[in-house]
Order: C-alpha cells, then structure tokens, then sequence
C-alpha cells in the first residue's frame, strides 16, 4: 500500500476545514496510508521585522520540514 505525508505549516484553525480534511483522509484511506503531518509555524514579530529575521524564521521552518520527512521518501 502507498504511503503518502502531507507536512504542512500551522494549524487548520477553521474547523470545517479540519472536517474536509478528515474527509478526505478516510477516502482516501482504502487507496493509500495517508499521515497529516503538522507542524507549528516560526513566531515573529511582523511589524519590526527585516528580511533577515523572515529569513531567518523561514529557514528554521524549512529545516524542520526536511526534519519531518520519512526516511526513504521519495
């Protein structure tokens, strides 16, 4: 069987959109395993920010993206 992860940035803060989700996880849960992954999004304080605090914030999600990727994954 399959396996696919969805790695995403923050959280679903609506919660019709956390029931589509779940919808769609349990369609597709006959065809393939599916793992939502979530990950909490880098705090910054948008008014007093330059670029080298986005990037920075940027960088440091990337990092953790790539850190929550399976092993093999292709």
């Amino acid at each position: 069987m399959q396996r696919i992860t969805v790695i995403s940035l923050g959280r679903l803060s609506e919660p019709f959109y956390a029931a589509g989700v779940a919808e769609y996880v349990k369609r597709l849960g006959a065809y393939c395993k599916l793992e939502m992954v979530e990950l909490a999004e880098e705090k910054i304080d948008e008014k007093a920010a330059g670029e080298a605090v986005i990037r920075e914030a940027l960088d440091k999600e990337a990092k953790r993206i790539l850190a929550a990727v399976p092993k093999g994954a292709v």
